[in-house]
């Protein structure tokens, strides 16, 4: 993730939606962007800003979370004396062994830090990593170049549902029994609860597995550059790439190195059922330019967005790689309409939608024969 270097202009935008401003001087003798010192709410926060408008202001934080607010929703600014910095690991780890407590541990691998119940190393955090790499490996062999996570990626594990879900209160999630972790792109954590209760011989371990590989991917995305946490990204871009990594033969290639190893069959399936008897003709270019999909119709619209995303990383991988760098690249002052996203799609793509469309369906529904 690389941080934006604030101009004067940029700044000044912050201070000017509560008449006050730093020297032109001060802020650039600046080698890292300013911290800002603010109250937001009930909070007073300390960070450095990524974006700021006179709508809009979206703020860093030394940890990694991000806070996006309107401007006049803040008081009480304070340029600090020090520059912006990320917390380095061993400090991150301090601070969450502080706020967590007794009955945890927080491990650090190369990349990672781990938060889970105190015993449970090997089981947590080797899994973590493991993905991390492999993440790595699958996107620098077709391609898309990543950018080095600016932060230590912090994964929080809970002994059972009810401490799961009443930090996902606090941290403003609504979460279910079914919904066994989530990533937070404005806490950048992953979080999630151990359905095994400890006991990681139990079948139901596979269900854990699943969890941290999904969200896992979201986290790694949106931390390389292959997503943007500012800027509006197509929920079927970020769905269809983190439910193509639960398959084996995506996420641990080297044990698992065929064809039919990199389909995920679950979604394959759902997909083809949805397509032999509901799906629209002629739907794609609706499913590109929305969202709306996955809040509509959620039980298929995972499906259709890993076969999509599949289909175009195994027969148009340059193409998807330039499309990805587009979308990651795009500015968080602008919303994303409709007409910008089938744009980029084109752009990267081809603006035939029915030939596109007719190339897609026959590609997915052809796999079952590859299996």
């Amino acid at each position: 993730m690389k941080f934006l270097r604030l101009s004067l202009p940029i700044v000044t935008l912050i201070w000017l939606a509560h008449g006050q401003l730093f020297t032109a001087d001060a802020i650039a003798q600046q080698t890292y962007p300013v911290m800002i010192q603010l109250d937001l709410k009930d909070e007073t926060i300390e960070a450095t800003p990524v974006l700021a408008t006179e709508q809009r202001v979206i703020m860093l934080g030394r940890d990694g979370r991000m806070w996006d607010f309107a401007p006049q929703s803040a008081s009480n600014f304070t340029q600090l004396s020090t520059s912006f910095r990320p917390l380095p690991q061993h400090e991150m780890r301090g601070q969450l062994l502080a706020e967590f407590g007794n009955g945890y541990d927080v491990t650090g691998t190369g990349n990672y830090l781990v938060v889970h119940p105190a015993g449970q190393k090997d089981e947590w955090a080797s899994q973590f990593e493991k993905l991390f790499r492999s993440f790595h490996q699958y996107f620098a062999a077709r391609g898309i170049q990543l950018q080095r996570s600016e932060f230590p990626l912090v994964a929080v594990v809970f002994p059972d549902f009810r401490s799961y879900q009443k930090y996902a209160t606090q941290d403003g999630m609504r979460v279910s029994p079914g919904l066994v972790g989530y990533y937070s792109s404005r806490t950048n954590r992953v979080a999630l609860y151990d359905v095994t209760h400890g006991h990681h011989d139990n079948p139901m371990w596979a269900e854990n597995m699943a969890t941290i590989i999904h969200e896992a991917t979201h986290q790694t995305a949106f931390n390389t550059g292959v997503h943007s946490r500012y800027a509006q990204q197509p929920k079927w871009l970020v769905e269809g790439l983190a439910t193509m990594f639960e398959a084996p033969g995506v996420w641990d290639s080297r044990n698992h190195g065929s064809f039919r190893d990199r389909v995920n069959k679950t979604r394959m399936l759902e997909f083809l059922e949805y397509a032999r008897t509901h799906r629209s003709a002629n739907s794609l270019a609706q499913f590109i330019a929305t969202d709306d999909a996955y809040y509509k119709r959620p039980a298929t619209a995972y499906g259709e967005g890993w076969a999509l995303v599949f289909y175009l990383i195994e027969t148009r991988p340059r193409e998807f790689a330039a499309y990805v760098r587009t979308v990651a690249a795009r500015s968080a002052e602008e919303g994303y309409t409709a007409q910008q996203r089938l744009r980029d799609f084109q752009d990267a793509f081809g603006s035939d939608f029915a030939q596109m469309e007719a190339y897609f369906l026959r590609y997915i529904s052809d796999l079952p024969n590859k299996m």
